[in-house]
């Protein structure tokens, strides 16, 4: 799993079931939340994949709170927590879908086998919605890229890994499928160069949920083939663009993460194929094209060595020297010298 909120109006024992959680180490983030309003409106925002919230609270309390979410039918799941050992606390919980109650104070021992439950045998296996996100990322870059090996295969992981019965999906595959084109489509449509939208009705309520994968896969293979229309039949040169946007602004504070941003990848995945293409990383690259740049024009006379320190992209003459001198082996005034230049 990836997200959990912990919902409770006393400060200490919010502190010590966040500590208790983090120590079970199997949600990427822990949210802790003081009021049954406050924790609803986070919900809302961005749903978690368990709440684990008390019964009374100030604002709103723990059973309004676990009705609001079967309302609107998130797939958040839910423990409630009581001080009170009254069991029309848990019916009114029960009857919004809430599984499991637990009284205070709650222990790791009487905790952990409850998170146990819900995260191993509620879905087959953990599932973290960081990582739905994060295959969704790659699917598009893939797509984009017009890699279509690449496409393959993350289809295929994805496939195992949210779709297939026992996989780690927590959703209907009809529900995943749709929402992941939906995701997919605003990524897509977020570069801003050309339009993508999801054919009517495929991923519509009349498809069979054994159907969801392959309406979803359909779908993204024929923005593949739009995206080849669109280029003449042809894939971005990721590379060649690189190259020639880090070689237009080398006068620039030229990062890794401007240049994938401006290719439309992530910072890693840029990263790491800059460096299996080039066999530099982007930081050596830019150094050397910096440097035979700055030779370049200290073989030009007329050139003030102060104005090739900017026009390399440096703010300093002792900065520019320091490097110049560490990769050339010597001062860029030697280096004119050695040309003849004075």
């Amino acid at each position: 799993m990836s997200r959990i909120y912990i919902v409770d109006d006393e400060p200490m024992i919010c502190l010590g079931l966040q500590q208790i959680v983090k120590e079970y180490d199997r949600f990427e983030e822990v949210h802790t939340y003081s009021d049954g309003r406050s924790a609803l409106a986070a919900i809302l925002a961005e749903p978690p994949d368990l709440v684990m919230t008390d019964i009374r609270m100030p604002r709103m309390d723990g059973i309004e709170l676990c009705r609001h979410i079967r309302e609107h039918r998130l797939d958040t799941q839910v423990i409630v927590l009581s001080g009170y050992g009254d069991f029309h606390y848990a019916q009114q919980c029960m009857s919004y879908g809430v599984k499991q109650y637990l009284l205070k104070p709650v222990t790791e021992s009487e905790l952990y086998p409850v998170l146990d439950q819900i995260v191993i045998k509620g879905s087959g296996r953990p599932f973290s919605l960081s990582r739905f996100e994060a295959w969704m990322e790659r699917v598009e870059e893939a797509l984009w890229l017009a890699q279509e090996d690449r496409l393959e295969a993350e289809l295929d992981e994805g496939r195992r890994e949210f779709f297939e019965p026992g996989g780690g999906g927590i959703a209907p595959p009809l529900r995943m499928a749709a929402d992941g084109l939906e995701l997919l489509a605003k990524k897509l449509n977020a570069r801003g160069i050309y339009s993508f939208e999801i054919a009517s009705g495929q991923v519509g309520a009349d498809a069979a949920e054994a159907g969801a994968f392959h309406a979803f896969s359909a779908q993204i293979h024929h923005w593949l083939r739009q995206l080849s229309a669109y280029r003449g039949g042809g894939q971005v040169h990721v590379f060649e663009a690189a190259l020639e946007f880090i070689d237009r602004h080398l006068c620039e504070d030229l990062t890794l993460e401007t240049v994938a941003a401006r290719l439309g990848l992530t910072p890693t995945y840029f990263s790491h194929y800059f460096k299996k293409m080039s066999g530099e990383t982007f930081v050596q690259y830019r150094l050397r094209k910096r440097m035979d740049e700055a030779k370049r024009l200290l073989s030009i006379p007329h050139y003030k060595i102060i104005d090739i320190v900017s026009e390399v992209g440096y703010d300093s003459y002792p900065h520019f020297s320091r490097i110049f001198k560490k990769t050339a082996g010597c001062s860029p005034t030697e280096y004119r010298s050695m040309l003849g230049i004075k």
